[in-house]
């Protein structure tokens, strides 16, 4: 077993670690318990130490013989019956011992280096003394005892210590005891360890003589199958090099057949590229109307997947549209083609999409029943610009007629031969600003058409900037319709002095009325009309409030879309529902912000926020305008 190495070098390792284990117990466990033992015993002497000196009130005064009362050395004397207190001496702050649990040491002083050094300057002095060694008074110590001096500091003056001597040697002897049983216990279990070992290498040994003998055994009969191996090897060459011409007419043939598969695999990934990339939804059928492809367009759009319904008819695509019977009914009467629209609803109706189905027939030279292809496209836009194309005609013509019919109905009273001379100068008068009024609705509602197309087509509104009192126009405006609107109440409060801009006064008078004007129509029962002008961030803040039908959230939303309407009913307030969108646009195009809060029943409120002049390249300015407030006189 010693001849082999790794064998050799595992017996000497265990035998150092069992003679490890018990020399580790000896030199390191058994100091470390005493040590232990010793540092608990003086901590324990220090703590009664300082207990006896609060509980006597010995800390605040420095220690003397006087004061040490008879009352308290009848509590002292109890400690002669401590079994591990072998001796308790008070020392006063001159070192005089003013009482001892031996009373012949009373009186004596204690002049030793140690206590002059250590405790006089206020450190805890504390040492063993074993079985016949020396004190540090000189005496001969009987057992083991621990002696510790405890220090009394008053203002960092010295002023009595407590010596105190305690006998430990009942747990010196119990550590002995135990690190011996400990040492004992670790020699045992070495002694098994080292065993085990040795059995486990002495076996090891012998699998390692087996497994020799083994390899031995193994190396005779691989070459005996070498042998054999050669020989067959000869026999498998020959039928090798006729499987070899096999199997390259077979390779042959598989090249060309993955050369075909992969065109068709290309040509297939190809056509799905180009059906998926379709915005449109395609959807193929066969002659019966099964289902045989659909691409992610048509598979979004009608909530459903190729996987679902392949190979199923059309019929179950929907339950909102009879696919069957619409297809039919297109090929049935236009002859291959034809188109027809449906609609898939939702629960906001402004949120529902329109889609159109254009049909055509598919064609197969292998089949002879032709299929069907369907291209669904979302006209939902169109249809809306149609629906509002043509709304916005019967509006147009509607607006447009009102004022005309009053322009012609009167032009008629005051130019025909049977009622020309029958009106006098006031009447005439008022006929004639009554068409003067209509005419300028009529170019008002002209001029806004104008505008949204110039919009519509990307122009930007043309502005002619100038310095003006923004003030002086406010008040020509408001005045224009208190004069007019008798029913209504206007509360107008301007800036104590005088606002200046430079901006497009026409574009900005046109804003004003606006906004005066829809306060007016949709308060038709009078009210309150409150114009507010305030200075709010470098820029004037116009708000204009009033207390009529209000909106509700959804139509707020709505409140700047071109030719929207709030109430479309017959008895609804007229208009082209184009003034808030062209408002917007003209405070968009003067760098400014419009803000609108309304609550049905209960009124709107517009603000608008305009800056006292033009950004840099925002207009032609004035270069000496400096924005100022001029005090109204």
């Amino acid at each position: 077993m010693l001849r082999i190495k790794l064998l050799r070098y595992l017996l000497i390792l265990s035998l150092g670690i069992a003679v490890l284990f018990p020399g580790y117990e000896y030199f390191f466990v058994y100091p470390a318990y005493n040590k232990l033992l010793t540092s608990e015993t003086e901590n324990e002497a220090v703590r009664y130490a300082r207990f006896l000196g609060r509980a006597l009130g010995l800390e605040n005064q420095p220690l003397t013989r006087e004061r040490l009362t008879e009352e308290m050395h009848e509590k002292l004397r109890p400690a002669n019956r401590d079994a591990y207190l072998v001796k308790l001496r008070i020392f006063s702050s001159r070192g005089e011992v003013i009482f001892s649990t031996r009373e012949d040491e009373i009186g004596d002083f204690n002049e030793s280096k140690y206590f002059q050094n250590i405790v006089a300057r206020g450190q805890v002095y504390s040492h063993t003394v074993n079985i016949d060694q020396t004190t540090a008074e000189g005496d001969i110590s009987r057992s083991d005892i621990v002696e510790t001096y405890v220090p009394f500091m008053i203002d960092d003056v010295f002023g009595g210590a407590v010596e105190v001597y305690y006998d430990i040697t009942a747990n010196v002897s119990k550590v002995r005891q135990l690190s011996l049983r400990s040492l004992i216990t670790t020699l045992l279990m070495s002694l098994g360890f080292l065993l085990a070992i040795s059995t486990a290498l002495y076996r090891a040994h012998m699998n390692l003589q087996e497994r020799d003998q083994a390899e031995e055994s193994l190396r005779l009969a691989n070459e005996d199958l070498e042998h054999r191996v050669a020989e067959r090897t000869r026999e498998l060459s020959d039928i090798n090099q006729q499987l070899t011409g096999q199997i390259a007419e077979r390779n042959e043939a598989q090249t060309a057949l993955r050369e075909a598969l992969d065109e068709i695999r290309a040509d297939r990934e190809k056509l799905e590229g180009i059906l998926g990339s379709v915005p449109d939804g395609v959807l193929v059928t066969d002659g019966e109307l099964k289902v045989m492809h659909m691409n992610a367009a048509a598979e979004t759009i009608l909530d459903t997947s190729l996987t679902k319904m392949l190979g199923r008819s059309i019929g179950h695509l929907s339950r909102v549209v009879d696919f069957r019977n619409k297809v039919a009914e297109c090929l049935y009467l236009k002859q291959g083609s034809g188109s027809f629209d449906f609609e898939i609803p939702a629960r906001d109706p402004r949120l529902s999409r329109t889609y159109q189905v254009r049909i055509s027939r598919l064609d197969s030279a292998v089949s002879a029943s032709p299929g069907v292809i369907l291209l669904i496209s979302d006209v939902s836009k169109e249809r809306e610009i149609e629906r509002m194309k043509n709304a916005f005609l019967g509006m147009a013509a509607h607006e447009l007629n009102t004022p005309l019919t009053t322009i012609i109905g009167f032009s008629e009273l005051l130019t025909a031969k049977e009622t020309a001379g029958k009106f006098n100068s006031e009447q005439q008068r008022d006929y004639l600003q009554l068409i003067h009024e209509k005419a300028l609705a009529l170019g008002g509602l002209i001029d806004d058409l104008l505008d949204v197309s110039r919009i519509e087509s990307g122009q930007p509104l043309s502005l002619n900037y100038q310095e003006f009192s923004f003030t002086s126009m406010l008040s020509d405006v408001i005045d224009s319709y208190r004069d007019k609107r008798v029913q209504h109440n206007f509360e107008v409060a301007l800036l104590p002095e005088e606002a200046r801009l430079c901006a497009d006064r026409t574009r900005l008078k046109q804003v004003v009325d606006h906004l005066l004007s829809n306060a007016i129509k949709y308060s038709p029962n009078g009210g309150c009309v409150r114009v507010d002008l305030t200075w709010h961030d470098d820029k004037y803040q116009l708000c204009i409030e009033d207390e009529g039908i209000g909106m509700q959230q959804d139509q707020l939303e709505h409140i700047f879309d071109r030719f929207y309407r709030a109430d479309s009913s017959d008895t609804a307030v007229q208009g082209a529902g184009l003034g808030m969108s062209i408002v917007r646009h003209i405070v968009q195009a003067h760098h400014g912000e419009i803000l609108v809060d309304s609550h049905l029943g209960k009124g709107t409120r517009v603000c608008i926020l305009l800056p006292v002049a033009p950004s840099v390249g925002g207009g032609d300015m004035n270069p000496d305008f400096s924005p100022r407030k001029i005090p109204l006189s």
